[in-house]
């Protein structure tokens, strides 16, 4: 009787195990951090979570750079999307760029992307792809609309073979230079996972890195 009492505990832990484990893996969490050479400016936390809807990801951003105690540059970003086989249906959320806010809500339809930005209208084609740096679609789509401001940004993407540093261990990785009115480069590992993102704010060059 003991051995049934203890069978039926084991596959009860067994079964809770495999509920968290399907549960972590519905449920990711990203963590990265905003890098002005060595020093951290702020922080990225980006969530998915996957659900009879399809994908939910959700993006908070957080940064300062100050010199002597002045504040050179400020943005904070707190947006949603919601993604299905591969392609975008919403996307909404607010930023506060430098002094500079936005409040966006944009809803694909069968025609094109429409919505509002700081409540005015605006419509985009549906072949302009989410300026979304975690995505690596980003890297096949040649048409990007910007976030927050949704202006239409035309790019060319070249494509090599790197190494980027995550924490103390390097990891094979993608290498995207992206160039035309929107200048920024991309790295992702070989599942498609990103890496790394390096662009300028105010002529510095600042680095998005995973955290290990």
């Amino acid at each position: 009787m003991r051995f049934y009492k203890y069978c039926g505990f084991l596959l009860l832990i067994l079964l809770f195990i495999h509920v968290n484990q399907v549960s972590a893996e519905l449920h990711q969490n990203h963590f990265a951090s905003i890098m002005i050479g060595k020093k951290k400016i702020g922080q990225v936390h980006f969530m998915t979570k996957h659900d009879d809807y399809g994908i939910l990801q959700e993006l908070t951003t957080r940064s300062s750079f100050s010199i002597l105690g002045i504040v050179l540059y400020h943005h904070t970003m707190h947006v949603h999307e919601v993604w299905k086989d591969g392609e975008l249906q919403r996307l909404w959320g607010s930023t506060n760029d430098h002094g500079k806010h936005y409040e966006i809500d944009l809803q694909r339809n069968s025609d094109n992307y429409s919505g509002t930005l700081n409540s005015s209208l605006v419509t985009l084609p549906h072949n302009a792809f989410p300026a979304a740096v975690w995505h690596y679609a980003i890297t096949q789509h040649p048409l990007l609309f910007s976030i927050p401001e949704l202006e239409l940004v035309n790019i060319k993407v070249i494509k090599s073979a790197d190494k980027v540093k995550i924490g103390e261990k390097l990891v094979s990785a993608e290498k995207f230079v992206f160039t035309g009115d929107w200048e920024f480069t991309l790295w992702f590992d070989h599942q498609k996972q990103f890496l790394k993102w390096a662009y300028k704010v105010k002529g510095k060059k600042v680095d998005v890195v995973l955290d290990p």
